[in-house]
């Protein structure tokens, strides 16, 4: 089962409990309904659980329950749209094998919520976790601190290199706000504490529909403008290598070539978010394929990507 496709699944299954006795349940769609969706995304079958709730909302078009089940569908529409798009290993498979392929002496989670993906950190890596809102359920294993803090926040108040016990930091994943320009500060942050070897992935890089990858969220599947982030780099420092891996459900964006005194994007951030906000994804097809620079998702085509990185270094 899918990683969008399981959260698909909290969301009607909470919703029907919370139906079961609340006032609203006369017009929640019928129980059969729910559980053939349910039965479907445990089987992995999209197809059938859209048939479902599409069902579920022919029954009940003028009821306050319609518009929830509109979203379920639409959600439910991306997550297909998604699975057809980016086949092969899905983003958590690409984060587990970043962490067992580097080994990262040190590495920089911003975006942390449940620990789902800082859990791949194994020791001997110390890891850093920051966000503002933390909701820790997944079992962690290697030496990690945990800032409660928004991203801005906790790299005014602290040094990576202290915290760390380490000169460089050697990977970072940035998967806070949907939008292009604290993704953008999060990067240049970073960046103050990287050295030839750090590597920096992105999430939410693919922009799976336009609908999904408009800065105001509209849909529950939502990837927002993070995607700017990789049209801005390749325009204003092509000193770094960048490519985007199209994995399941909204891509990882891979930057190296950091450079930890670099000034331009501190100098010029004002108007390089000026610039990119007026932008929207009209503005690049057909080839937007080629402005995220794409690679195949496929381990072994990132192993020889990253082993060329590491031989001209």
């Amino acid at each position: 089962m899918s990683v969008l496709g399981k959260i698909l699944k909290d969301v009607i299954q909470g919703r029907a409990k919370a139906g079961a006795t609340g006032p609203l349940s006369s017009e929640l769609p019928p129980p059969e309904l729910i559980e053939s969706a349910n039965s479907s995304l445990d089987s992995g079958d999209v197809a059938s659980a859209e048939i479902a709730l599409a069902q579920a909302m022919s029954r009940y078009p003028e009821q306050p329950a319609t518009q929830q089940l509109f979203a379920r569908m639409e959600f439910v529409q991306c997550l297909a749209a998604a699975e057809a798009k980016l086949p092969g290993p899905n983003y958590l498979d690409w984060l587990k094998w970043f962490q067992q392929r580097l080994k990262p002496a040190s590495y920089v989670e911003i975006g942390v919520e449940s620990g789902q993906s800082l859990q791949y950190a194994q020791a001997p890596t110390r890891a850093i976790g920051i966000d503002p809102a933390l909701r820790i359920v997944h079992s962690q294993t290697a030496w990690i601190k945990l800032f409660q803090l928004p991203s801005d926040e906790f790299f005014q108040r602290h040094d990576l290199r202290q915290i760390l016990g380490a000169d460089a930091v050697d990977l970072a994943f940035i998967d806070g706000l949907h939008t292009f320009d604290q993704a953008l500060k999060d990067f240049m942050n970073v960046e103050r504490y990287a050295d030839a070897g750090t590597i920096v992935l992105f999430h939410d890089i693919f922009p799976v529909t336009a609908k999904t990858a408009e800065r105001e969220r509209v849909t529950t599947f939502w990837v927002g403008d993070t995607w700017k982030v990789m049209m801005i780099l390749k325009k204003y420092r092509p000193d770094l290598t960048l490519f985007t891996i199209p994995t399941h459900p909204s891509g990882l964006g891979v930057v190296t070539g950091l450079k930890p005194n670099e000034q331009l994007l501190w100098r010029d951030f004002e108007s390089i978010c000026a610039e990119a906000m007026a932008q929207t994804l009209d503005d690049f097809p057909p080839q937007i394929d080629d402005h995220l620079n794409l690679v195949p998702n496929d381990f072994n085509a990132v192993a020889s990507l990253l082993d060329r990185r590491h031989h001209s270094a």
